[in-house]
């Protein structure tokens, strides 16, 4: 009998040991990007915040502060562009994944670490002129028969998160734009501030869309960091991008506010993309 207790108390003392090794293997602390040089920062083409110039380069005014940034941090990286999608999506899962320019939605909130604004836009609807479309109000816009969106944009996320069910998803703003030009859509839901360029890249006559007055999103614009960046070069990137917001030279202008001049001319930007 004795033997068989000591056997009993051996094979619990064996489940109790799997069980705790269990719980500390579910609550091992994930490891963080410690080093600037490891992180990958991402962008999309949406001028005037990103874009590539003429000459096949990544500028925008977004860009640029970030840029700022990192030559402030000594952060080493490439910036690399890709679909909106595809980037929100690495920076969900990390590692040491910097994205940019992020609206800083409800939904995002939490799934992200934050450096910023670094701007702001305005998202409208834009209709093909002469469609006699009016719209008013989201309820307006709720009646047609579908609306052009760029795929995780903030603003189609917002329409969806309203119950609109006539989306019709993009994977580019120049995509959607075209579709709204063709008739494939009735209206399409754009920035206002890059709305030359982007009708440019889709080429499209600027003077052939008429915009709508409801304003859909008016915010500021972030640099998103996932959840493993440490908060140590997360709080080293907004010291430095405070400092570009802050300190003035010699002519009284902070770094901020001379990007920002830069990007505010449109003929500049078009300078960048034109070769002539």
């Amino acid at each position: 009998m004795i033997k068989k207790e000591l056997y009993a108390m051996k094979v619990c003392l064996a489940i109790l040991l799997i069980v705790a090794l269990g719980m500390v293997a579910c609550n091992v602390t994930p490891v963080t990007t410690t080093s600037p040089d490891e992180l990958r920062i991402i962008t999309e083409i949406s001028p005037p915040y990103n874009f590539v110039d003429k000459d096949y380069q990544i500028t925008g005014q977004s860009t640029e502060i970030v840029q700022a940034i990192m030559e402030a941090t000594g952060t080493h990286a490439e910036i690399e562009t890709m679909p909106w999608s595809e980037g929100l999506a690495l920076a969900e899962e990390g590692p040491g994944i910097v994205l940019y320019s992020t609206n800083r939605t409800p939904q995002r909130a939490d799934l992200f670490k934050w450096v910023g604004p670094i701007g702001s836009y305005e998202q409208a609807f834009f209709a093909k002129k002469g469609s006699g479309i009016e719209i008013k109000s989201l309820e307006d816009a709720m009646k047609v028969n579908s609306i052009g969106v760029y795929k995780d944009d903030a603003g189609a996320q917002f329409l969806e998160s309203q119950g609109f069910e006539n989306l019709d998803i993009s994977m580019t703003d120049a995509q959607a734009l075209q579709k709204l030009m063709k008739g494939d859509v009735d209206l399409w839901l754009g920035t206002k501030d890059g709305l030359a360029l982007m009708a440019e890249e889709a080429s499209v006559n600027v003077d052939d869309l008429e915009l709508m007055p409801t304003v859909v999103i008016k915010a500021n614009l972030y640099i998103a960091f996932s959840k493993d960046v440490s908060d140590s070069i997360v709080t080293e990137w907004q010291t430095a991008l405070d400092e570009i917001k802050t300190v003035r030279d010699i002519d009284d202008k902070t770094v901020y506010e001379k990007i920002l001049s830069k990007y505010n001319d449109p003929e500049y930007v078009q300078m960048l993309l034109n070769e002539n």
